[in-house]
């Protein structure tokens, strides 16, 4: 199938910065406010779905920007939507602002229900740049035990974490910025990190920070940290502190699982995947994002399914969920054969997958559908419905030993 066929079928063309809310009757999306058939929106998009695969566009839930936050920055759309269920309401957080700049807000919207309108509350942070460089982009709201927090951040001075008031929404110290969990050197690009997302895991209690790296129109990738508490600190796979400081080895920092990528025999590369967030649905976690076909072109969402490995690193699917066939375990002997496999770097060009072949002596069962393959690293193997041949395929994601995501489809 091609990438156009795709997209067309599954209807997120124009998805940008998306977040999942499921409930009983199905799945909304909330995404950026970008272009819907060729026209210009100005809000929040909102999109429906029955299964996770077929997207219907709806409307917009919060239309345009709100007064406040037009008379702070002069925004002309809003980003980065973040929908939680609040007290017998849904509470959706946004940012408003203009490309490059830190005069920054971060509002909150609330409404009865996820197909009705949603009202203009007021700002809950503003930035302007100045001393300390915060920027109020890209919320995230989290529940800890009876706290909640906001997760916010762009650029500049990096990411940071600050306690809400669970009564109404709003920052509970309205004079406190909260503290810094992730950053990098101004030097790289103003210190490219953004788009955080921290996800509880009921796995093993760990708290795990997704965020974005480097220039979301061609070089964005998806990295990871973990940390034994929400305020960190956040560690990758190598121990590295997200907190990165010197220039000269920020780009090894956090645990890259998903970059822009091209297996063989695909009609199109998938380019600087981003903007993340996490849902559960029942045991299992999904990781939605957006991605784009062409360096600067148009932007697209994708559902793919996150699996762990056997020491708790959460890595992602190569496939977007598409069709019945989707997580079913293997035995060990399909993981003998030949495979193209992606091995992620620090690099933000697209990686090109490699044909290697492996034998019966390069592969060891630790888990149910854990593996470590000789020579590719810890890998989680399932079989999974292929979008490019249209079928089921055997599939892996891991980390290699060097602490690098580790993509691999078996060969045909």
């Amino acid at each position: 199938m091609e990438l156009t066929a795709l997209l067309a079928e599954i209807g997120t063309r124009g998805v940008h910065d998306p977040t999942i809310m499921p409930d009983p009757r199905g799945y909304t999306m909330f995404s950026t406010d970008t272009m819907i058939d060729g026209q210009p929106t100005q809000g929040i998009q909102r999109r429906y779905s029955p299964d996770l695969i077929h997207w219907h566009y709806q409307d917009q839930a919060l239309s345009g920007v709100p007064a406040d936050a037009k008379d702070w920055n002069q925004a002309q759309g809003l980003w980065a939507p973040e929908v939680v269920s609040g007290r017998n309401e849904y509470r959706l957080y946004y940012a408003a602002s203009t490309f490059g700049s830190q005069r920054s807000a971060i509002g909150l919207a609330t409404a009865a229900d996820l197909d009705a309108p949603f009202i203009p509350q007021g700002l809950v942070l503003t930035t302007e740049g100045g001393q300390d460089q915060r920027n109020a982009l890209d919320p995230n709201v989290i529940q800890d035990g009876k706290r909640q927090w906001l997760c916010y951040g762009s650029f500049f001075a990096g990411i940071y974490l600050a306690e809400l008031d669970p009564a109404t929404g709003m920052l509970k110290k309205p004079d406190d910025p909260g503290v810094r969990i992730a950053a990098r050197p101004r030097a790289l690009n103003n210190g490219s990190i953004e788009g955080p997302f921290i996800y509880h895991s009921p796995l093993n209690g760990e708290y795990y920070l997704f965020v974005s790296y480097d220039s979301l129109a061609y070089s964005y990738n998806i990295r990871v940290g973990r940390a034994k508490q929400i305020t960190g600190p956040y560690r990758d796979f190598q121990g590295h502190n997200l907190i990165a400081d010197d220039p000269l080895t920020a780009d090894q920092v956090g645990t890259k699982i998903l970059g822009s990528r091209h297996f063989a025999g695909e009609s199109a590369q998938l380019l600087a995947p981003g903007h993340c967030s996490v849902f559960d649905v029942g045991p299992k976690q999904y990781l939605v994002y957006h991605n784009r076909a062409v360096a600067g072109g148009p932007s697209f969402g994708l559902v793919s399914q996150l699996h762990w490995t056997v020491d708790g690193w959460p890595v992602v699917s190569p496939e977007p969920v598409y069709g019945a066939a989707c997580s079913i375990s293997v035995a060990q002997q399909s993981v003998v054969g030949d495979w193209d496999i992606v091995s992620l770097t620090a690099s933000t060009d697209p990686i090109e997958s490699q044909r290697v072949t492996l034998t019966a002596a390069d592969v060891e069962q630790v888990g149910p559908e854990q593996f470590v393959l000789v020579g590719v690293g810890h890998v989680n193997v399932w079989q999974e419905y292929d979008w490019a041949i249209d079928q089921p395929r055997v599939v892996f994601s891991g980390i290699t030993p060097q602490g690098w995501g580790v993509l691999g489809k078996k060969a045909g």
